[in-house]
């Protein structure tokens, strides 16, 4: 069963002109289906798995257009390829912690965090169009090692 985001993306799609089916509808599916957070080498990789003739390229593509239409947000963490994330319909939104030992990294979301950003905007001559913060520590399991 498709998901919210893989509905509403492929209606966006399908809205601003762009034709179903390929590369590009493996790759919103998959995502639907896994929940985002992937690395385009690791959504390439899903989709062979699954049996689909889908170039790696041809992955690239559809998570740019994907990232240029709002559908998607390219978080770029330190040593580590850009991993895309779902931008879903109702607007939920989070942040990340990231294991400066393994790497692990973790969404969270914080409603007083969101204040204090919105706060930020009230302050400062600029309007916040958006934000991503990313936490660095050290996860329970790297310090129990």
């Amino acid at each position: 069963m498709p998901s919210e985001w893989t509905n509403a993306a492929l209606s966006t799609l399908s809205e601003r002109g762009y034709r179903a089916g390929g590369a590009r509808t493996a790759v919103v599916e998959l995502l639907g289906a896994e929940g985002g957070c992937m690395e385009a080498e690791s959504v390439a990789a899903r989709l062979r798995e699954q049996g689909k003739s889908v170039g790696t390229a041809s992955v690239y593509r559809a998570l740019s257009l994907l990232a240029d239409l709002g559908l998607l947000h390219k978080t770029a963490l330190p040593d580590s390829p850009t991993r895309f994330e779902l931008v879903l319909p109702g607007g939920e939104h989070h942040h990340h912690i990231v294991c400066e030992n393994c790497g692990r990294t973790e969404p969270f979301s914080d409603p007083d965090l969101e204040r204090a950003v919105t706060s930020i905007s009230d302050r400062v001559e600029f309007e916040i169009a958006s934000h991503d913060i990313t936490l660095y520590g050290t996860c329970a399991g790297c310090r129990a090692a």
